[in-house]
């Protein structure tokens, strides 16, 4: 609309004063919209460009029978074979040929594979083995991980309003013009021509273009006030509340152990109303500890008439060993970890005794790594025997067994005692323990043969939470979230991980759901039962995006603390803000989330911030409503009824950018205390979508709206005064303005409470700001009279200024709190 008004203005001015015209008006307009489109574009421009050179821009590529060869990512059609290899991201969609091990991040079936699991897509992470793939579409621009938070959504809607309200002046501006352009005809600048007898309808064009579209100086008065809105709002606001959030970032970072990716996460953590943690991934809970060893004829965990700990045979420590050199890294368990260092606390040395042993294979067992096996030689061992060893799942690893060991070493031919091991199991597991067993076989082929095996035992591992996460969720659940644990493994193992932390569980089970529940539930019946339950096991990951998804959808704004497997990386996405522990995660995980913690305490200090942040985010977002609104109407009425307004653009402008100024200086604060702010929880009705700007704010907007402009005209119109007296009047009203935004600030961050009071005091940046405000508007008032069209002011025209200005805070406590207008009591 800009780009229109500002061919139209061209046009006027070479219809008015030919090819010699200076065009200052359509020159102005043009300068503005190149202004705003070249911030954003630059911004834009570079991000990309440091994207591109973090990523991979060449791969290897076969076409037809020709040799492979290497061409940028930009030249990749349809039928290449592309090669992936580890931390490639993957360039375009397309099928799995061959490879090794080719395991994508974003992927919920686990490896990919050309018969069951052969599709990827563009985007993808490549975290583990090499492989070839087919191109079967290339996008034209690969859009990854782009996601609109919800703080930022939340933050585009009031400067949607002023988009709205820009975009009906500039209608009316481009309208007024077409008009002028068409209908223009000589008739004398002093005034509204006066209407006798029959009216024309250039008459009446004119009448219009008087009052909608008088000049002030070169650039239209309309035209002025759209770009000062649309430059401040668009631009200012959001660059003032970006600011704020690096500088919330850096203290945060600074005092805690904690990453954070996300410009708006530490924020936007200040609205989450559920938090969901995957029990399984260590998040909770510190290395395992080994509560039961049970081996063919019995429980050996303790030692009769003796306190010493329990000795494993040598092939079952050799077991542990391989177990724990396999799955070594963030993407496994943390089982085999603890039992090493169980074992190392009991006297065993397990590294030494998987030292002559030489990996000859491995393989693992489904995505969720839920059998590990190895192929094994000894070191020196001349003769053709190999040995296989298999861990993991006890119930999977009991299946492929024939026979099993004895605590003395003797093997037995498995009879009836399948369904004794498979009774303990089911006992631990009820129990909320973590089984692990062990099974191993000798062969004389160099195969890696998963059945025939010898079950060599079972060993049941306990989570147990350190005081700190019983405590940090305790805090959280007193500041109003709702905290929900999820795992892939059994339910009654999450159950037990959530009385170790406090959390209660009723007794009939009404708030416990397992994943193969959500099977036989339509849609409204998973959204209500995912949305009371409290203890969730049996989880997938294709479980854990409903889980999330279902959340949003009820109105709750979530946070996921991801677990450790890669195959989170999406849920950790889509949640509202995705949480990892920097020390059990993935590189990939670690991009796909917002926060990376390394301790579960740590998010305490998140909330706070985040809270604070939001609170004083609204303020701002007040301010420059009132503001705005404010100045349109009062430049909207006076434009209609005088020739000239009394805030022009510049000073407009001028307000803008102070308030800016001292908005930026606001947010930094934590204007709410940290002890206030767990005693205000937001309700269990409260809506994700719900505005930022609450019943509370719009009344104050209203109330101040009402009375700035009403104080303006009081100044405009009041009795009759010379032109030196009027100039004087508009230099009153804009003075009067700002200042009455200066004390609706200290307003709205409730000055005079004793605990803001003391926040400010000790705030040097706001002080400094708000005073160097009060010295520019001097200065500009009493020495750039060309700059802003300003008159000198004396004493008493300046106490006048202060004292209608600060007669604003006066007038909206008065209107909050009368008992004669309950209009505004009842908003």
């Amino acid at each position: 609309m800009l780009l229109i008004t500002a061919v139209m203005s061209f046009a006027t001015e070479l219809k008015k004063e030919g090819p010699e015209c200076s065009c200052i008006d359509g020159v102005a307009i043009l300068f503005a919209v190149i202004l705003m489109v070249a911030s954003p574009s630059i911004a834009n421009f570079w991000r990309e460009r440091k994207m591109k050179l973090s990523k991979k821009l060449e791969f290897t590529v076969k076409r037809g029978e020709e040799y492979p060869m290497v061409v940028a990512i930009s030249d990749i059609v349809v039928g290449d074979k592309v090669f992936l290899i580890k931390d490639d991201k993957v360039p375009a969609n397309g099928l799995f040929l061959h490879g090794d091990n080719l395991l994508l991040a974003e992927s919920l079936k686990g490896k990919s594979d050309s018969e069951n699991n052969p599709f990827i897509m563009a985007g993808s992470n490549v975290i583990e083995g090499y492989g070839w793939m087919l191109v079967t579409s290339v996008e034209s621009k690969i859009n990854l991980d782009v996601k609109i938070g919800l703080l930022e959504c939340k933050i585009e809607k009031p400067i949607s309003y002023i988009d709205k309200f820009a975009l009906t002046v500039s209608t009316l501006v481009a309208f007024v013009v077409l008009i002028r352009l068409v209908c223009k005809k000589d008739v004398d600048s002093s005034g509204i021509p006066e209407i006798k007898g029959k009216v024309s309808l250039g008459m009446v064009m004119e009448v219009i273009n008087r009052i909608f579209f008088r000049p002030q100086g070169k650039v239209s008065i309309l035209t002025g006030l759209l770009i000062s809105a649309i430059l401040c709002m668009q631009h200012g606001m959001p660059l003032m509340i970006a600011i704020s959030l690096k500088c919330q970032i850096d203290k945060v970072v600074s005092n805690h152990d904690v990453v954070i990716n996300d410009l708006s996460a530490c924020t936007t953590m200040g609205l989450v109303t559920v938090i969901c943690i995957d029990a399984s991934g260590g998040i909770v809970a510190k290395p395992l500890e080994v509560s039961r060893i049970w081996m063919g004829d019995g429980d050996i965990s303790k030692v009769e008439g003796s306190e010493s700990h329990p000795v494993l045979p040598e092939v079952l420590q050799q077991g542990v060993g391989l177990l724990s050199a396999l799955t070594s890294g963030p993407s496994f368990s943390p089982m085999p970890s603890s039992l090493v260092s169980w074992a190392e606390t009991c006297g065993m040395n397990i590294n030494s005794s998987t030292k002559k042993f030489k990996i000859l294979r491995h393989r693992i067992l489904n995505s969720d790594r839920e059998c590990v096996g190895a192929l094994v030689s000894i070191t020196g061992d001349n003769e053709q025997v190999w040995h296989c060893h298999w861990s993991g799942a006890a119930s999977t690893i009991l299946e492929m067994c024939s026979q099993y060991c004895d605590s003395k070493g003797e093997c037995h031919v498995m009879v009836n005692e399948k369904v004794k091991f498979e009774q303990v199991i089911k006992e631990m597991e009820d129990n909320g323990l973590k089984t692990i067993a062990f099974a191993y076989r000798k062969t004389q082929v160099q195969e890696l043969e998963q059945d025939g095996l010898i079950f060599l035992g079972l060993i049941g591992l306990k989570d147990t939470s350190p005081e700190s996460n019983r405590l940090a969720l305790e805090y959280l659940r007193s500041a109003g979230i709702q905290i929900k644990l999820v795992s892939e493994d059994d339910i009654m193992e999450v159950r037990a991980i959530a009385s170790e932390l406090g959390l209660e569980v009723q007794v009939d089970g009404s708030d416990m759901l397992e994943g193969k529940e959500l099977e036989d539930m339509n849609h409204n019946a998973i959204l209500d039962k995912v949305d009371v339950a409290l203890v969730m096991g049996g989880f997938g990951p294709e479980e854990k995006l409903l889980m999330v998804q279902c959340l949003q959808e009820k109105g709750h704004v979530v946070a996921f603390i991801g677990r450790l497997t890669t195959s989170n990386a999406s849920v950790l996405k889509v949640a509202d803000v995705g949480i990892v522990h920097s020390s059990l995660s993935t590189i990939v995980n670690r991009e796909s989330s917002s926060i990376c913690i390394k301790c579960f305490s740590a998010l305490k200090p998140i909330l706070r911030a985040g809270r604070s942040k939001y609170y004083n985010i609204q303020k701002f977002i007040q301010l420059q409503l009132t503001l705005s609104i404010s100045g349109s109407l009062i430049t909207l009425i006076t434009t209609m009824s005088t020739e000239e307004p009394p805030l022009t653009p510049i000073q407009l402008i001028w307000v803008n950018m102070l308030m800016c100024i001292l908005g930026g200086s606001m947010m930094v604060m934590e204007l709410k205390s940290q002890e206030q702010l767990p005693n205000q929880p937001y309700p269990s009705n409260r809506k994700r979508n719900e505005s930022v700007l609450t019943n509370e704010i719009i009344k104050s907007i209203v109330i101040q709206v009402l009375y700035q402009a009403s104080v303006s005209m009081i100044f405009e119109f009041g009795g009759h005064v010379t032109e030196m007296q009027k100039q004087v009047r508009k230099t009153m009203i804009f003075n009067t303005f700002l200042l009455c935004q200066v004390f609706n600030q200290l307003n709205n961050m409730h000055f005079l409470k004793m605990e803001v009071l003391k926040i400010v005091v000790k705030s040097y940046c706001f002080l400094v700001a708000i005073g160097a405000c009060f010295v520019m508007q001097v200065l500009v008032i009493e020495y750039a009279k060309g700059l802003a069209n300003c008159m000198k002011q004396n004493a008493t025209q300046w106490f006048i200024c202060v004292f209608v200005g600060a007669l604003s805070w006066v007038f909206e406590w008065g209107l909050k709190h009368s008992q004669f207008i309950p209009c505004f009591r009842v908003i």
